[in-house]
């Protein structure tokens, strides 16, 4: 089986038509899974109908295996859920003083609904395009999204494991922990960040489930840079995503924290930094202890191709041009089910 890694693709319809082309024509002859490590969602135009297309195969056996893992974007759909649900005590200081908001008014105080998640276009879209009874049913898909994945793969004798945004401190074979199992608690977090709360105040539950879905050096909820921030672990090799990568590659090591971030930047690409135009698939290749990362731009071409097992190296040009050619002569192929959904354009 061979197995592949993309994360944070935020709406981009045109790299996820590219890379499900390119590993719907290798399935034809192999077994192929796709890991999916969180930021499917958000800011990107094309949000929901990422979502649907990944639901239906998810639900209907694709010949392309997916394992669809959430990152903060996804959690912070299902907090907003809770909240406009009325599923549990909301923190807001202006909800504590018998203020009680309702429907849209509710939707924009929570975390969701803030510019700098884009949550509030994902909402709107999912609202003009789909009916009440599947609306229900994508909340209820991402309420079920499993939050890291550790696999039997090695690379350079440490286990993989695939986490949106750093290493979880205890790493389970099986992980049984969902988006909506943790939702409350890294809403609790951030609540308790962002109001001023004192840190002893914050549980270790909350610390953990926070770091797993939204840790970053920047700290997001207090923005403010945090040198003890560590994303990896000297007991695995971590794929994350979750924090922009600026170079060409569209990804970065650091062999301190024992980690490869490989989120490339669609996040600030929808948002206007033209600049971000890397987005890295990664192929797990344990026979060979390497990753096989190719990067792709927005106009669907792979730009670059490397090897990593521990060091960085650049594909000889056949190997790249084998790549390319396969891109070029299969990959086009694909198209979007758009029928599966009424779109509005």
């Amino acid at each position: 089986m061979r197995k592949f890694v993309v994360s944070d693709l935020h709406g981009d319809i045109n790299s996820y038509n590219a890379i499900m082309g390119y590993l719907d024509n290798i399935a034809k002859e192999e077994e192929v899974i796709l890991y999916i490590n969180g930021d499917l969602i958000d800011r990107g135009i094309y949000s929901v109908d990422l979502l649907l297309d990944v639901k239906k195969r998810i639900e209907t056996n694709s010949p392309v295996k997916i394992v669809y893992l959430g990152g903060d974007h996804e959690w912070a759909m299902i907090d907003s859920y809770h909240i406009m649900n009325n599923d549990y005590k909301y923190y807001r200081d202006k909800n504590i003083i018998n203020y009680e908001p309702s429907g849209h008014e509710k939707f924009i105080n929570t975390y969701w609904a803030q510019s700098s998640i884009g949550g509030s276009f994902t909402k709107y879209h999912m609202e003009d395009m789909l009916s009440m009874d599947e609306i229900e049913g994508l909340y209820r898909f991402v309420k079920n999204l499993k939050i890291y994945q550790k696999l039997p793969d090695m690379l350079n004798n440490k286990q993989i494991v695939i986490s949106h945004a750093s290493c979880p401190k205890t790493v389970l074979d099986n992980c049984n922990l969902t988006i909506d199992s943790v939702s409350k608690d890294v809403m609790n977090y951030i609540e308790k960040m962002q109001n001023n709360y004192f840190m002893k105040e914050i549980t270790d539950k909350e610390q953990r489930y926070y770091d797993i879905l939204c840790l970053s050096k920047i700290n997001r909820t207090i923005m403010e840079y945090d040198i003890n921030a560590n994303p990896g672990s000297r007991d695995f090799f971590t794929i994350i995503g979750h924090t922009p990568v600026n170079n060409k590659l569209g990804y970065e090591y650091s062999k301190k924290d024992n980690v490869i971030n490989i989120d490339g930047g669609n996040a600030s690409y929808w948002s206007g930094n033209l600049d971000c135009d890397h987005i890295p698939l990664v192929e797990i290749d344990s026979i060979n202890n390497r990753l096989i990362i190719l990067t792709f731009n927005h106009n669907n071409e792979i730009i670059y191709g490397t090897y990593f097992n521990g060091s960085i190296t650049n594909m000889p040009i056949n190997d790249l041009d084998h790549y390319r050619s396969y891109l070029n002569n299969n990959a086009k192929m694909y198209k979007l089910d758009l029928d599966l959904f009424r779109v509005l354009r």
